[in-house]
């Protein structure tokens, strides 16, 4: 058997959801709390234009639980849109006779953190959350596979908590990314493993190799 392979970030497991969530930025020192919220879009000047802003707060922003009297500077968007501020994986195709290992790892609590510098006149709104969709396509492999093989199992036991399929993967400032990194605490995990043949992806035999 040939090995080789080649270790992928699937999901941090935290979608922007109210749920058993705190979402906070230092600035200057001072920890202010902030709000992810739902910008709907169709070019980059949306975000700058007034009547865009108010409408994603008062009639489209906050479907998950949060408050609905926040201020516009105290938001961060979640774009919906275009493919710009989605992480949709690598495209490209996976080799018939070839297996992919999905290690599921559950934790009872975690940290999703990072830093980067900001210009004086910085706002909150200035940010935009990437988001993970790995419902896109079949050119997308491992995504799909993710998508239509694990992540049912996974969101069904976790219904009452901030994980769903559009997990928080990084933010833009300014059209720069900057990634996430995650602290956690947690229990056992278990792993999943799907090799492909000529007619698609099933569970394979390596399951009980790897375990």
């Amino acid at each position: 058997m040939e090995e080789h392979a080649k270790v992928t970030l699937i999901s941090h497991g935290i979608a922007p959801r109210n749920e058993g969530c705190k979402y906070t930025a230092i600035i200057d020192g001072e920890e202010k709390a902030f709000f992810p919220c739902m910008f709907e879009y169709t070019e980059m000047e949306d975000f700058e234009n007034s009547d865009y802003i108010e409408m994603a707060i008062t009639d489209y922003g906050f479907p998950y639980g949060f408050p609905d009297n926040v201020d516009a500077d105290d938001c961060v968007w979640k774009p919906i849109g275009d493919d710009d501020f989605q992480h949709l994986g690598a495209k490209e195709a996976i080799a018939e006779g070839h297996a992919v290992i999905f290690e599921v790892i559950p934790y009872s609590s975690g940290t999703l953190h990072t830093s980067f510098e900001v210009a004086n006149d910085f706002k909150l709104r200035d940010l935009k959350l990437i988001i993970d969709n790995p419902d896109t396509n079949e050119e997308y492999d491992l995504s799909w596979l993710y998508y239509c093989n694990v992540f049912g199992g996974i969101f069904d036991q976790n219904g009452d908590k901030p994980f769903d399929e559009d997990t928080i993967r990084a933010v833009d400032y300014k059209g720069e990314r900057h990634d996430f990194h995650l602290d956690f605490q947690g229990g056992s995990g278990w792993y999943e493993v799907y090799e492909k043949e000529e007619d698609g992806w099933f569970p394979s035999y390596l399951k009980w190799m790897v375990e």
